[in-house]
């Protein structure tokens, strides 16, 4: 069966486009959120995964990929995070892969002298079996907020759908976790609608536990 020119046409056209996108796509990831590998000067035999960069996709796959290529040459662990944040559920599945690392090896977590671990960032850190930090390092807590994948603006909610997506993130991340339940809860009091910083120093003294080792 003959299929005419124009149909043929339109089936490159559309055969290009799709090309090109995924191109795009692979030239972005190539060129964003890379992960630096080192051996750690922090935890002395340990390997270093340092992530400068929000948490976005691709930082799953880079620490899918960094595991996969260290997990038979060291025991240990140390993630350096310097992040202000980013989305949910990219966040979910680093927490995940942290979590599988875990299972099989030591993993620590770092924040380094003028580091800063924001939003997202901490949940992370929290994955830490110990959790060290600069005394200078900062932090930032508020609640999850839903945004615009394309404008990465704040999406306005109804306020049941607010609160049940603070509960959930609260529990997921918070209530599991090692941080100390009074301030956790003093915590939760404070920050709606409110961006509530600290230092390492003023996390450590207190006691929150979400720090284990004061720089």
């Amino acid at each position: 069966m003959k299929i005419p020119l124009n149909r043929l046409a339109l089936i490159g056209m559309f055969g290009l486009a799709a090309y090109m996108a995924w191109d795009y796509q692979q030239r972005l990831l190539a060129d964003k959120g890379r992960l630096k590998i080192s051996q750690s000067q922090v935890v002395p035999g340990a390997v270093e995964f340092s992530w400068g960069h929000a948490i976005e996709v691709p930082m799953e796959q880079r620490f899918i990929d960094g595991f996969n290529e260290w997990r038979d040459k060291t025991n240990h662990f140390v993630i350096s995070l310097h992040s202000p944040g980013g989305a949910l559920r990219e966040g979910r599945k680093v927490i995940d892969v942290i979590r599988q690392m875990k299972k099989t090896h030591k993993v620590d977590t770092y924040v380094g002298p003028g580091g800063a671990c924001l939003s997202m960032c901490v949940p992370l850190f929290l994955q830490g079996q110990t959790r060290i930090a600069s005394s200078s390092s900062k932090w930032m807590f508020h609640e999850p907020s839903s945004r615009d994948f394309f404008t990465d603006e704040k999406i306005s909610e109804p306020e049941f759908e607010r609160r049940a997506m603070v509960r959930r993130f609260v529990d997921r991340y918070f209530v599991n976790s090692p941080i100390a339940p009074k301030w956790r809860q003093n915590l939760l009091q404070v920050w709606k609608g409110k961006d509530i910083w600290a230092n390492g120093a003023q996390l450590m003294a207190e006691k929150s536990n979400i720090i284990t080792r004061l720089e």
